[in-house]
């Protein structure tokens, strides 16, 4: 399962990165800030979102 999560996180990061360079192109200020803290989030959740362990934590 290990080797899953971390596929996961990688296709994230790449989806997040590729969503943040489209809309540099654009120069979209207002999706740009919305779309830097939802990467920021999954990147580094500062609250448990669910798990059973600490906060910042996946299972």
């Amino acid at each position: 399962m290990p080797q899953e999560d971390g596929l996961i996180e990688t296709e994230l990061e790449n989806l997040g990165h590729g969503l943040l360079r489209d809309i540099r192109v654009r120069q979209d200020d207002h999706l740009r800030a919305a779309v830097e803290q939802a990467v920021s989030q999954v990147a580094r959740p500062r609250k448990n979102l669910g798990s059973s362990g600490p906060p910042g934590r996946a299972d």
